[in-house]
């Protein structure tokens, strides 16, 4: 299960819509969108706000396993 997987299944799980968690949490409304999107992966200060306003602890998302949606790299020119 990914984080954004488990992030709205915990939101749904509390009732929580995003704009509530986002109040709750402290964390902005865009960055939670983006979490429960898998456009980006918060960082362990924000899955630590996320988890507590969802009446949980981050370890709830331990066992997430997310992929890297940015691609490969791209080589740097001179290297």
């Amino acid at each position: 299960m990914t984080f954004a997987e488990k992030l709205r299944k915990l939101r749904d799980a509390a009732g929580l819509s995003e704009a509530k968690l986002a109040k709750d949490s402290g964390v902005s409304f865009a960055a939670i969108h983006a979490y429960g999107l898998g456009l980006r992966s918060p960082s362990l200060a924000a899955a630590v706000k996320i988890a507590r306003a969802l009446g949980t602890t981050c370890e709830a998302f331990a066992d997430c396993v997310d992929v890297d949606r940015r691609g490969p790299k791209k080589p740097r020119k001179g290297k």
